[in-house]
């Protein structure tokens, strides 16, 4: 039976037609399931809970890397990916659920970013942890995004992970 001390196992495949492993996993808007990999590659599966069909959504001209965190707005039509890699560009975005992208990184210094979150009610205005602390946009869908610090008494150390809690929009950074 079915316990905390005997969990139920079930390797369910997802056909994305690649053994590389997955670096980050979101469950997405309609229960839609965002797979990112340690190639760079990103996938869309739908049907999670009967028959996964997994669609490869990666950008022709995204680097190869390791993708470190996934993001949506709305409805799933404007999605936000980061690269946790030095020397490639690190935050891409898409508003028509991954048939284009655009590389957002504009004026960032070139660091590895482990985590965006987009902001519920403007996806204009982002958050992304680094290597140097948070860092925040409020043109990321704009022509020319502009990134700047987000310290409000935060030091320049390495972030992992951001976390928007829904009743209050209240962030949370996770850091060493």
């Amino acid at each position: 039976s079915n316990t905390d001390d005997n969990p139920l196992l079930e390797n369910i495949n997802l056909n994305t037609n690649t053994n590389v492993y997955l670096s980050h996993v979101k469950l997405g808007p309609n229960n839609n399931l965002y797979l990112g990999a340690q190639s760079g590659k990103i996938y869309n599966v739908n049907n999670i809970n009967s028959s996964p069909n997994a669609t490869e959504i990666t950008g022709n001209t995204m680097p190869l890397g390791n993708v470190s965190s996934i993001d949506f707005y709305g409805q799933g039509d404007t999605i936000a990916v980061t690269f946790s890699n030095y020397g490639i560009p690190s935050v891409w975005v898409t508003e028509n659920s991954g048939s284009s992208w655009i590389n957002s990184e504009s004026n960032l210094p070139d660091m590895p970013i482990r985590w965006i979150v987009l902001h519920p009610n403007n996806p204009n205005h982002a958050l992304i942890a680094t290597e140097l602390g948070v860092w925040e946009t409020s043109t990321l869908l704009d022509d020319e995004v502009v990134w700047s610090q987000s310290s409000n008494g935060m030091p320049n150390v390495r972030v992992d992970m951001l976390q928007m809690r829904d009743s209050d929009n209240m962030v949370l950074a996770a850091s060493h």
